[in-house]
């Protein structure tokens, strides 16, 4: 378990989405335009979808296996039948993912709307919203960050320039709406819950979130099809009905189709979840479906009869790539440069700071194993990084169910100095909202105070974990020091593995 994923990490989480998201917007333009050998023209996406949802339910319990993620899922049974348990603003942000997966799929079967244009609309709206959350929630933007939404912006105001027709069917309008409303639910959830810099609060979450999606995501369009009388209605009862029959040459392309969407689905969700700003993250998860838009209608273009994508698309993706550079770590070079400009290195090299992060340690009564956590863990710190501007981590420590203001344990006092620590002031406290919203981590001493942790505050179940994950650490209070001593002990050992762990050494890189 790690607090600190690899900063370039994401950028390999970018590659896989253009791996899969190519394949994905290409077949789903096929299937739906006669460019597949054996599948007439005339297909509706709403027809294609729910083979297509089958695709997706099928792949995605399958690569939570691969990655021996299921350790993260919570169910519990009803009737004999276990059903995911989570917290509601997971189960909401899991029904935003439902409609933002079936919007997807239908965006690119329009027919007259091409690839690029149905990304054109969708990302848009996204890249509006990412900056408008980010200050809602007080997260710092940064210079390279605005930059690049800015690029992206212009990018796609060069592709729709030059779009020839304009016109949105009603129907299209509709599902831009779906798909909008599936982000404005799940980005504000993913925000103030999951996007940490611990990859185990991003697995917890992402595991939660589809186990309700992959529940949701057949069910919402089956009712639609069983009680509905619409011409939506009607295409999608085709779907679930005489499609298998029918085209039985389209069902596997389709399915495939849902495959590519669970494949590519966990690296866009991970692009999402790193810590980093939404203003970093949504122009970077763009670009790279941007990318992948382009590279389909280029596959297309050679294998099919399908229009060559013109100079104007060429044009935005050297757009896209321009803002992906300023993304990457390539933006400390032009800050290097700004600074030997202006004469000012020092300001040149350390424009960028990193977001602080905060280790939260929680017990019963903040007088004992919580402050001592902290004190340990703030020591370790200053070891490991010393001043560096990169040793932005800071311990806190709170209470279940403390005497507000009591001391910290003079026995406790004493074992840290054993351990050539000097603890600061220490007032115990009771744990708020705020301070949960703010960790980045929760390290609980035992396993029944998590328990209780997540049921005073749901909000922390995503990063709430025990300190020791082979047991609980023992309350010393009314022991003698000699158990005291042991328990410190103890405790510096755990922090110095989940430090390991965390990826915090000397020389970490900036931004």
């Amino acid at each position: 378990m790690t607090l600190t994923m690899p900063k370039r990490i994401v950028w390999a989480f970018a590659l896989g989405l253009v791996v899969f998201y190519t394949p994905y917007a290409g077949l789903s333009k096929a299937v739906t335009s006669g460019l597949v050998p054996g599948v007439p023209k005339g297909l509706l996406g709403l027809e294609i979808l729910p083979a297509a949802i089958l695709g997706t339910v099928f792949m995605i319990p399958l690569i939570i296996t691969l990655l021996g993620w299921w350790k993260y899922a919570r169910f519990r049974r009803f009737a004999g039948i276990p059903l995911p348990v989570t917290t509601p603003a997971i189960a909401l942000s899991g029904l935003g993912l439902a409609l933002i997966i079936g919007s997807t799929t239908v965006a690119f079967t329009f027919k007259g709307i091409s690839i690029v244009l149905a990304l054109i609309m969708m990302r848009g709206g996204l890249l509006i919203m990412a900056p408008v959350i980010d200050v809602a929630y007080k997260r710092r933007v940064r210079w390279f960050s605005w930059a690049a939404l800015v690029i992206s912006f212009a990018a796609l105001a060069v592709s729709f320039a030059a779009a020839n027709d304009y016109s949105l069917p009603l129907l299209a309008a509709l599902n831009l709406a779906v798909y909008l409303t599936g982000y404005l639910l799940r980005t504000p959830c993913m925000t103030k819950l999951a996007k940490v810099h611990d990859p185990e609060v991003t697995r917890t979450y992402f595991v939660q979130e589809v186990l309700v999606t992959i529940i949701l995501l057949p069910a919402i369009p089956a009712m639609m099809a069983l009680f509905g009388n619409s011409p939506t209605s009607l295409a999608l009862r085709r779907g679930f009905t005489t499609f298998w029959t029918l085209h039985s040459a389209a069902v596997l392309p389709v399915v495939l189709i849902g495959i590519f969407y669970a494949s590519h689905n966990i690296f866009g969700t991970l692009i999402y979840l790193d810590g980093r700003e939404n203003t970093f993250c949504v122009p970077l998860f763009c670009g790279a479906s941007f990318l992948a838009g382009f590279s389909a209608v280029f596959v297309l273009s050679k294998l099919f009869a399908f229009p060559a994508p013109p100079a104007s698309q060429l044009v935005s993706a050297g757009m896209v790539l321009s803002a992906l550079l300023l993304l990457s770590p390539f933006h400390h070079r032009i800050e290097d440069a700004w600074g030997f400009v202006t004469g000012d290195r020092l300001r040149g090299a350390t424009l960028v700071t990193v977001r602080e992060r905060l280790i939260l340690f929680v017990c019963s009564g903040n007088t004992c194993r919580s402050p001592m956590a902290a004190a340990i863990s703030n020591a370790e710190v200053a070891t490991r990084l010393g001043m560096s501007p990169a040793a932005r981590v800071r311990a806190e420590s709170g209470g279940l169910s403390p005497r507000t203001g009591a001391p910290m344990t003079s026995e406790s006092h004493d074992a840290l100095r054993d351990l050539a620590i000097v603890p600061s002031r220490h007032e115990a406290r009771p744990l708020t909202a705020e301070l949960i919203d703010a960790a980045d981590v929760i390290y609980c001493m035992t396993e029944s105070q998590r328990v209780l942790l997540v049921q005073q505050y749901p909000e922390a179940s995503v990063k709430a974990q025990t300190l020791d994950p082979g047991g609980d650490i023992p309350d010393p209070i009314g022991h003698g020091y000699d158990v005291y001593a042991e328990v410190a002990r103890r405790i510096q050992s755990l922090v110095r593995m989940r430090f390991d762990e965390m990826g915090i050494v000397a020389g970490e890189a900036r931004g």
